[in-house]
């Protein structure tokens, strides 16, 4: 070999970048037009196969990229299936990053997330009673489903943040919610201030639930956050918190104020930014207040507050149909009652799909994970805490385990965790030690 041949040689090895191009550059140009081949110019699995290889290539260059995109992923909610199995590509993202999570997660490295993985292993077990009773393919969906919106976002949320990539995941999730918020009002605006619907499956509940969550982050300003972002907090939460009255989402607004009360309560640094946060939060509290008004005054029946009203009574029919055990998750994709409807109030769908024996699981998972949560130590835990509750607050006046919704509050809260465990493991004396974060030390 000669010396420039040997050169060139050293900088492909020494160079991830350039070994990352190549793998990539191989999938585009050899192996997708063989699989067009195969399919037959099929232009759906062509593409699917194409993205699949592009995977395949960015996993081979970095095993944590897939765990990193899960957290913007939870913004792209569309359908990437048919509605047999009715799968979002957040869900498909969601799926692949927990299968490469997994196997570079270990039980034993943190109590709090162990303690959380043991909570839902019994919501799990209880549930699972319900699929032994009730056996169709959407209930086993879902229940594998719900298992990945908590126990792998957890996970990824630990890894992402214990593996020095929780900067980059928050700031991408951060700079989506935004561009959806100025999308969301500037949509609004030009429909006589009427309430928020984009494109892609962005309605207004989940528009306001997802800047919600955003907003709190941004208020929260966590020590892992990167420094650029960090230093424009306050225009990204302001902005978030624009997208939200927007959208009017009730439950949305509603949970913002519940966890920014957390936030601000828990947190002493967060108390100087007091007077402006409750500036954002009247609006929230106004809005949300007249439109429940306005709406329980309605002759319309039909409305978002009737209609949940009417809901919540057939869910009580639907329930005493088999009160121990349910009649199934997803029941409202199935026939197998008169109804098709998803339960507006997360104890009402526990209830009418897994029965009593579900519900004491849920309960157990939900008061649990708050109670673990508060007995992290503040600096990361608030977030984590304030995150989680604004979840259930938002569970209570409107549908609970739903795709994006369900999944972002686990994957930051075990961001929050993971952060908290890299901190303890920065003992005095080891050469990554830094006693006050300064910008994004997990980047």
């Amino acid at each position: 070999m000669t010396p420039a041949a040997l050169t060139r040689f050293r900088a492909w090895r020494l160079q991830p970048f350039m070994r990352a191009q190549s793998v990539l550059v191989l999938s585009l140009v050899v192996l997708v037009p063989v699989a067009a081949y195969l399919t037959k110019g099929g232009s759906r699995y062509t593409i699917a196969a194409g993205g699949a290889l592009l995977a395949v290539g960015a996993v081979a260059w970095d095993v944590m990229i897939l765990p990193v995109l899960a957290v913007p992923a939870t913004l792209l909610v569309f359908r990437v299936s048919a509605t047999s199995s009715n799968l979002s590509f957040s869900d498909l993202v969601l799926g692949v990053a927990t299968l490469c999570a997994v196997p570079m997660f270990r039980l034993r490295s943190d109590a709090y997330v162990r303690k959380l993985l043991l909570l839902l292993a019994f919501y799990e077990a209880t549930t699972l009673l319900n699929v032994v009773y009730n056996p169709y393919r959407a209930n086993i969906v879902e229940w594998v489903h719900e298992a990945f919106l908590v126990g792998g976002s957890l996970v990824i949320g630990w890894l992402v943040a214990s593996r020095h990539r929780a900067g980059t995941a928050t700031t991408a999730y951060l700079v989506g919610s935004s561009i959806i918020a100025l999308w969301a009002v500037a949509w609004s605006v030009a429909h006589h201030l009427a309430p928020a619907y984009l494109p892609l499956g962005m309605q207004k509940n989940y528009i306001g639930d997802m800047l919600c969550f955003a907003f709190l982050l941004a208020y929260a300003r966590p020590d892992w956050m990167s420094q650029r972002v960090a230093e424009n907090s306050t225009k990204i939460w302001a902005i978030c918190a624009a997208g939200m009255l927007a959208s009017q989402s009730k439950q949305a607004m509603i949970s913002a104020v519940v966890g920014a009360g957390i936030l601000t309560f828990r947190d002493r640094n967060l108390r100087r930014h007091a007077k402006a946060i409750i500036t954002a939060c009247i609006p929230m509290i106004v809005i949300a207040a007249v439109v429940v008004d306005k709406k329980l005054r309605s002759s319309n029946k039909f409305n978002s507050v009737h209609q949940r009203e009417t809901w919540l009574r057939q869910s009580l029919q639907i329930w005493h149909m088999s009160p121990w055990f349910g009649i199934g998750l997803r029941w409202w994709y199935t026939n197998r009652v008169p109804f098709s409807f998803q339960p507006p109030n997360g104890e009402a769908e526990v209830l009418t799909s897994a029965g009593l024996v579900g519900l004491v699981g849920f309960l157990v998972l939900v008061i649990g994970a708050v109670v673990v949560l508060r007995r992290v130590p503040s600096r990361y835990g608030t977030l984590a805490l304030a995150i989680v509750v604004a979840r259930l607050v938002q569970g209570q006046l409107d549908v609970f385990w739903v795709t994006a919704q369900g999944s972002i509050p686990w994957l930051l809260a075990g961001m929050c965790l993971g952060a908290d465990y890299l901190t303890r493991m920065r003992l005095p004396g080891d050469p990554g030690f830094t006693p006050a974060f300064v910008g994004d030390p997990l980047r």
